[in-house]
């Protein structure tokens, strides 16, 4: 899994994650947050023990509260998105 910060600044920052086919992303925590999906990806997402399986199309943009979760890449292939985290 790779982290980049492309830009940051003290309202927001900007990372770019890659997750490696069927790679699990260490627990973190995030800000409230825009995510725009790269590629088509299906993840699992674990939030207080609660699994969910999410699916995204390359280009979709999605609204996320702050949060404390675990991604996990089901697929075989690279997962990238652009995050846009607002700091409180």
């Amino acid at each position: 899994m790779g982290v980049t910060v492309e830009f940051e600044n003290e309202r927001v920052r900007v990372l770019r994650v890659k997750h490696e086919g069927r790679e699990r992303h260490p627990h973190t925590s995030r800000h409230d947050r825009l995510i725009i999906y790269l590629n088509e990806g299906r993840v699992m997402r674990t939030e207080n023990g609660k699994q969910e399986e999410i699916r995204r199309k390359a280009g979709e943009v999605v609204w996320k509260k702050s949060s404390e979760h675990q991604i996990e890449n089901l697929k075989d292939s690279n997962h990238e998105t652009i995050i846009v985290e607002f700091k409180p």
